[in-house]
């Protein structure tokens, strides 16, 4: 299917591995150009290269989507390499079980930046330029906890809550502009960020980290595995594409059936 991205020039934020750098790889297969950032420049390089690998043009930053003089210093630069920037993908986000009542200031204020400010941001910086270009496309990796909430990872669920209202207000205030906003959440899904979560998890769900996997599976998604970051990344590149020109303001779970729909 000819999804139109061939030569767009994509910014995808936190990029240097998991689910951004799969979504990365996959707008690369489309003969996109892509500006990659992230925190650590051994995993962000290596990236780069492997991008790079598949014929692609690749601009690699090394940045804090935390910091707003960071955020901008990617978006300038992104703007330098390829002239102009036709797809953002916020995809910064962390979390940490444990987190309750007691989550402290600091805690909250830092969950915050990373999940939601990074996105606000990155959006802020680069809507100037959609707008002068004629439109674009902007996809927020949110979670489906978001929307359907779990016990001790209360700062992260709101964040990402807060993120899927986010894009929904966004989808409302650009389409005048022809920039259309979506959001992505993705459910259980092998990556990095999970496998901290699940050797958090050992000796209450399971006696190993595959354990966890498994009996998290098994309990909670419908088709009993965890999903491919891959998989995400198919649904981001979808939306960026002019087969989703009349998509705009919804939230696609990729979850496996974690959250079952009501239909």
């Amino acid at each position: 299917m000819e999804l139109g991205l061939r030569e767009k020039a994509v910014l995808v934020t936190a990029s240097s591995k998991g689910i951004g750098k799969a979504i990365a790889e996959e707008f690369a297969k489309e003969g996109s150009r892509i500006s990659i950032c992230a925190r650590g420049a051994e995993h962000l390089d290596k990236a780069a290269e492997e991008l790079r690998g598949q014929g692609v043009d690749v601009l690699a930053t090394q940045a804090d989507v935390t910091k707003p003089e960071d955020v901008q210093r990617v978006v300038d630069e992104t703007r330098a390499a390829f002239g102009h920037i036709d797809v953002l993908v916020n995809n910064a986000g962390d979390a940490w079980l444990g987190r309750t009542v007691d989550t402290t200031d600091e805690e909250w204020a830092y969950t915050l930046d990373v999940n939601l400010y990074s996105a606000i941001r990155f959006t802020r910086c680069v809507v100037p330029h959609m707008r002068t270009r004629g439109g674009g496309r902007i996809i927020n990796i949110s979670s489906v906890s978001g929307h359907t909430m779990m016990p001790a990872i209360v700062d992260y669920q709101t964040a990402k809550a807060g993120l899927i209202a986010f894009s929904k207000s966004m989808s409302i205030d650009l389409a005048p502009d022809n920039i259309l906003v979506n959001c992505v959440c993705p459910g259980p899904i092998r990556t990095p960020l999970w496998d901290r979560l699940a050797d958090s998890m050992v000796g209450q769900m399971g006696d190993s980290r595959e354990d966890v996997y498994q009996n998290v599976a098994g309990q909670f998604v419908t088709l009993g595995r965890h999903g491919d970051a891959a998989e995400v990344a198919a649904v981001v590149v979808f939306l960026a594409s002019e087969r989703a020109s009349y998509v705009c303001g919804v939230a696609y779970d990729v979850d496996g059936g974690f959250t079952r729909s009501t239909f």
